[in-house]
């Protein structure tokens, strides 16, 4: 076990030694994907649990420099934004309609 810790990557080591923080992931500039989306985001949702939404409202299908097709959300802010991002944290069950909608009020 000792020989895979050292073979980690200097920032995976860093976002685990993060892990215990209450989101349970680098906050803000400590992040090494940071800026991500935009200034104060919440990051408790660093990936998308509703990934693919096919939401073309949040995303697009484009193809890859692989050739395949993927969803892309890279400017979707609405799981980074507080209210929402806690709100699915409670209500993980919740679907993307019911988060813009929570969004839009």
């Amino acid at each position: 076990m000792e020989q895979n810790k050292k073979e980690e990557f200097p920032e995976d080591l860093k976002r685990r030694e993060c892990l215990s923080e209450p989101e349970g992931l680098p906050k803000g500039e400590d992040c090494p994907h940071y800026p991500c989306h935009f200034k104060g985001q919440v990051c408790v949702f660093c990936y998308c649990p509703k990934y693919p939404c096919e939401d073309s409202r949040l995303g697009k299908w484009i193809v890859s420099s692989r050739g395949d097709v993927v969803w892309t959300c890279i400017d979707c802010e609405l799981i980074h934004k507080k209210k929402i991002a806690s709100f699915l944290h409670d209500h993980p069950e919740v679907t993307i309609s019911e988060l813009k909608k929570l969004d839009d009020e």
